[in-house]
């Protein structure tokens, strides 16, 4: 089995029992999406150290909750359906600092965070299945159409966009990767990675990408009328 089939594997239950937490203010982490994270405090470095030698490179990431700041060194709640994932690739740099890729594979809920043992954070956790789709459901026809249309009125995002909808080899993968890299709303993205219905995460990701469009669209010659 190759490399990147091994990262698209679910992360297996034995692992899921014991999955250390990176927690972030805002960042999610989607199911067949790449996420880069620079690592810089002491008890993440460990935590890249350990997965990488023990883990099976299996991590996930977490989102805080808001009102973190005041006890940010400590283990302040995080939400509990997080991004699971495996480590595609790490550098270490030369004052301990790590730069790595995380590839998700696994919407998780945690069950419960697990006494501290390590510097950094572990939780139980169980996966979270999907209510999927059959292929080429109209709503996927639908957000593939509106991506092309984007990509037609934005140059700047063209690029980004030909290949999310390339990438994608099916709806749940395409409404993934809109929330991961076609969607700056934090409310909305978190919302995309707690929905495990793939039809109400391609309606979502539909209503979010027409209203870009609207944003980027000119307006029409002799008015400028507003839809509602």
């Amino acid at each position: 089995m190759s490399e990147s089939e091994t990262a698209r594997r679910p992360i297996s239950d034995v692992r899921l029992s014991r999955l250390p937490i990176f927690p972030l203010p805002s960042a999610q982490l989607f199911p067949d999406a790449v996420l880069p994270l620079h690592i810089f405090e002491p008890r993440y470095r460990e935590l890249v150290e350990h997965v990488l030698r023990h883990g099976q490179n299996a991590m996930a990431v977490a989102t805080l909750k808001a009102g973190y700041e005041d006890d940010y060194e400590g283990r302040p709640p995080v939400h509990p359906i997080m991004g699971a994932g495996v480590i595609l690739a790490a550098e270490r740099q030369g004052d301990g600092r790590w730069n790595v890729l995380v590839r998700g594979t696994d919407r998780v809920q945690m069950l419960e965070e697990l006494p501290p043992e390590r510097s950094f954070r572990e939780v139980r956790a169980v996966r979270l299945m999907e209510r999927e789709l059959e292929k080429d459901h109209p709503l996927e026809q639908r957000l593939r159409s509106l991506i092309a249309q984007l990509a037609d009125h934005a140059a700047e995002a063209a690029r980004a966009l030909h290949l999310i909808a390339s990438q994608a080899k099916d709806g749940g993968m395409l409404s993934n990767l809109i929330g991961a890299h076609a969607c700056s709303d934090p409310r909305l993205r978190r919302k995309l990675l707690e929905c495990t219905d793939v039809e109400k995460r391609l309606e979502m990701a539909c209503t979010h990408l027409g209203r870009l469009l609207l944003e980027v669209a000119e307006p029409p010659i002799g008015g400028t009328d507003t839809l509602h």
